[in-house]
């Protein structure tokens, strides 16, 4: 027996950066994200006759091969295990997953394969024991718990991820134009769980979820009122203070590289000239996420040949 599901990216444009619960990932505070349905995240699960669960990677046309290390691997078949347990059933899995964008390297590649996970999971545990199908607010709290991030991608197109709940919330601008500039396609040194640790003893911290709070409620008025260029200040100052965050923690590291700052300060010129542009923000990685309006389309299309003709990879 069989069971397959698939789940997007998405990306935040207030940051989850912190935790106030490392064990239940629970937000220092709330984030606004924009779901990636571009970048996608396919599990496969499988009963088998072996003593546990075991991962591979899922052969899936149009998807690049998955490598996960051996921590990388247990963390998401720990996550399984949890979902096993919350639905009572004891049975083992061959677990395989793919994705059609580079994994583990700040495209927020966890929050959909995690997503995706559970909603495999779920259809095949309620299918198993005889349960009834749980909503997806349900799906998506079950989800947090192995990845936190994950549970924005339950919602189309706009999620509002507060303290205890998530939820779609409506704005404008449901079909905006997504790319990537790919500066680096390789695991992170560190990653997003480490780096919600080590954020909590940079001293600009301490501030930190009162700031992110008051650009939350400044960018979603913002964004009722269509001020878009308004709105790519906001994201602008919010990703840099994420990234401020890491370069001053007690132990600092960092994500940007010289292609990152380079294709920045080449977005950061074409606002400054023309007043209009994508919105602009950054994960825990050295890639750059652009959001384009659906009328900027020819706009979106000279930007990528742009950055192309600098050698940049575009997604």
């Amino acid at each position: 027996m069989k069971w397959s599901a698939q789940a997007p990216a998405n990306i935040a444009l207030i940051k989850y950066m912190g935790k106030t619960d490392h064990q239940a990932n629970a937000p220092s505070n709330a984030s606004l994200s924009y779901t990636l349905n571009n970048l996608q995240s396919f599990v496969t699960l499988e009963l088998i006759d072996a003593a546990q669960d075991q991962w591979q990677p899922l052969a899936q046309p149009d998807c690049q091969p998955i490598t996960l290390d051996q921590k990388a691997q247990q963390r998401f078949l720990n996550h399984f295990q949890f979902l096993k347990q919350h639905f009572n059933y004891s049975g083992v899995f061959l677990v395989q997953s793919a994705n059609n964008f580079p994994a583990n390297c700040g495209l927020a590649s966890s929050a959909s394969s995690f997503a995706a996970l559970t909603r495999a999971a779920v259809l095949a545990l309620t299918e198993l024991t005889n349960s009834s199908l749980p909503d997806e607010i349900t799906q998506a709290e079950l989800s947090q718990q192995g990845s936190g991030s994950s549970c924005r991608s339950f919602f189309q197109p706009w999620a509002l991820w507060e303290q205890t709940t998530v939820n779609t919330i409506e704005l404008p601008y449901n079909d905006l134009i997504h790319q990537v500039i790919v500066t680096h396609d390789q695991q992170k040194a560190v990653s997003s769980s480490q780096a919600h640790r080590l954020v909590a003893t940079s001293e600009l911290f301490v501030n930190r979820p009162q700031r992110a709070a008051k650009r939350l409620t400044t960018l979603i008025n913002c964004l009722h009122e269509q001020q878009w260029e308004q709105a790519y200040k906001i994201i602008w100052q919010e990703f840099w203070d994420m990234h401020a965050l890491f370069e001053t923690a007690a132990e600092p590291f960092g994500y940007m590289n010289a292609q990152s700052l380079a294709a920045l300060n080449y977005l950061r010129q074409h606002w400054q000239q023309q007043h209009d542009g994508p919105l602009i923000t950054m994960d825990a990685g050295p890639n750059i996420h652009l959001l384009y309006r659906s009328e900027q389309s020819q706009l979106a299309t000279s930007i990528k040949q742009q950055l192309e003709g600098q050698h940049y990879h575009v997604l």
